[in-house]
């Protein structure tokens, strides 16, 4: 029985052994390979080298948004040496910021600022001092393109305008080391390096000189708004926003406190009213003075415009009384006067004519009210309501009077600066597509707005006459003090957008120069400019000048 139990005992031993020693084969021999491998690589250590991004460029090549090293200087002593305060003087253009400085730097014992290179590297040399540096994004002091350049957040990510629209071409390839460490984290060896690739530069359409000066015409004003500078060709040169903000704020990682007086603001700075949609007014009028040479209405026909319009139902009852701007009237009118002196009455009666449905049936083939598809985020787009639309977001029908208000630019119609001013270049150069852009071209050979050469002829020296003085108060162009004995042609339309009840009106001007031969569209915005387009019209003159006197630099 005993021998039994020893045999059995024997055999489970010399299983378990035989196990043993398989395993431990498949241990040291079989998989010697692949545990090498796991034990090496838990000695290896992932280095990230961090790219700087591409800058962004002006038409003339000026720096609008660069990465450069920030630098925390912080000391391990009491007092700095003298020697160490000459080193600071003299790394410094600026003794005023050298002094600054090395008073900070006494008083807190560690700062963040930014240094030149030069006497960074020597101040890294001093053994009570310790420098780290960090890149960041840079920001050209220029509120007028804030809104157009977008910022980086302190992580990094990129928000709003071409900083976000281009991210994927100015954000560069990191670079790696990959280094053997021993059991203690020290270095003993480098196994592979690959050096860090930089971002693309962006080079735009903006011209940043021009961008300053419309910004800075736009805040004299006292009020908000927006202004578009755009070439014949879709060239965005300026796009402007009122009110701005510092876009160096957000690289170096907002404090709280002003990310929430910024979002607070009741001024909304981070809203671009270049792209927003507003209640045009009078501007309008081209399109539809457009819509009514297309579908073939004679303008030689005229009204009589009193200083109101009373529409009246099919039993002849007076259903509401619509006034012009012009309290007295402007006489006889036909289509051409009434564009020049944007005679309410005229356009009114024309609206009737021509029916919402026809408006809508234009607005949709010209795209006046779509996207222009500008390389930006964000863009918004006007709006040209009609009965279905009203239906769906009121629940109420359409009327009359919805049409006679959208003829002259008020009720539901809304409208951005930008769409605006691609519509006005479209008008310069006779019903070609212009697609506006400010990096990458985009150009059309379509003709979008296809109207006979006698209808374009009526259109713009309608809106040159915009600018020119009549026979009387009533004849004269609406824009014509705002031009008075301005040396270059200009074409344009005037407007203003009531927003109802108290509130003021919104102040519009769209034009585009010289007539013959059109190189600019410019078009403004100014937000509770008050009645009449006297701000809006001066502000453009302006910015013509301003672009003229600098074209050839």
């Amino acid at each position: 029985m005993k021998s039994k139990r020893f045999d059995l005992f024997f055999i489970l031993f010399l299983a378990a052994m035989v196990f043993f020693v398989y395993r431990l084969y498949g241990y040291q021999v079989k998989n010697n390979e692949k545990y090498v491998q796991q034990v090496e690589n838990m000695s290896l250590r992932s280095i990230k080298t961090l790219s700087t991004r591409g800058s962004i460029l002006d038409r003339y090549s000026t720096p609008l948004a660069w990465d450069a090293p920030i630098y925390t200087v912080r000391k391990k002593v009491v007092f700095l040496a003298d020697d160490l305060k000459r080193t600071v003087i003299n790394g410094f253009e600026d003794r005023d910021r050298a002094e600054s400085f090395i008073r900070r730097l006494e008083m807190y014992g560690s700062i963040e600022t930014d240094l030149p290179v030069v006497l960074a590297d020597r101040l890294k040399e001093y053994p009570e001092l310790e420098v780290s540096e960090r890149i960041i994004r840079y920001y050209i002091e220029n509120p007028g393109l804030a809104h157009v350049l977008g910022y980086l957040r302190g992580d990094g990510e990129a928000v709003m305008g071409v900083e976000k629209q281009y991210n994927d071409l100015l954000t560069g390839t990191p670079g790696e080391k990959v280094i053997r460490v021993d059991s203690r984290g020290n270095t003993v060896a480098v196994e592979s390096e690959s050096s860090p690739l930089p971002g693309d530069n962006v080079m735009l359409t903006i011209d940043a000189q021009l961008s300053m000066f419309a910004y800075d015409r736009l805040l004299a004003t006292g009020k908000n708004g927006a202004a578009v500078v755009m070439k014949t060709n879709g060239e965005v040169l300026a796009l402007v926003s009122v009110p701005s903000f510092n876009n160096n704020l957000f690289s170096r990682r907002i404090s709280d406190r002003d990310w929430l007086r910024m979002n607070l603001d009741p001024s909304t700075p981070l809203i671009n009213r270049a792209i927003t949609p507003f209640s045009p007014g009078s501007v309008i009028k081209p399109f539809i003075a457009m819509v009514a040479l297309a579908e073939g209405y004679d303008p030689s026909i005229e009204v009589i415009c009193g200083g109101s319009f009373q529409y009246k139902n099919t039993s002849g009852e007076v259903q509401g009384i619509y006034r012009d701007w012009f309290l007295y009237g402007h006489g006889v009118t036909g289509l051409s006067k009434a564009i020049t002196v944007s005679c309410n009455v005229y356009f009114y009666q024309l609206g009737l004519e021509l029916e919402i449905e026809t408006m809508n049936v234009y607005g949709k083939k010209w795209g006046i009210f779509e996207p222009t598809g500008i390389d930006l985020p964000g863009e918004g787009t006007g709006l040209l309501p009609s009965p279905a639309w009203k239906k769906e977001k009121t629940g109420e029908g359409w009327f009359p009077g919805d049409t006679i208000l959208t003829s002259i630019g008020q009720g539901y119609l809304s409208i951005t600066p930008l769409q605006l001013a691609r519509m006005t270049a479209e008008i310069a150069i006779r019903g070609a597509e212009v697609l506006p852009f400010i990096c990458r071209e985009r150009s059309s050979e379509r003709v979008v707005i296809d109207l006979n050469e006698e209808s374009w002829d009526l259109m713009i020296n309608a809106m040159k006459d915009v600018i020119s003085k009549g026979g009387a108060a009533a004849e004269s162009g609406t824009a014509y003090t705002a031009f008075r004995n301005f040396q270059w042609p200009v074409a344009g339309k005037t407007g203003t957008a009531e927003q109802g009840g108290s509130l003021p009106t919104h102040s519009w001007f769209t034009g585009f120069t010289p007539v013959e031969d059109p190189e600019i569209v410019v078009s403004v915005f100014v937000q509770d400019g008050g009645y009449g387009s006297g701000l809006a019209s001066e502000v453009s003159r302006d910015i013509m000048e301003f672009y003229y006197e600098n074209r050839n630099r």
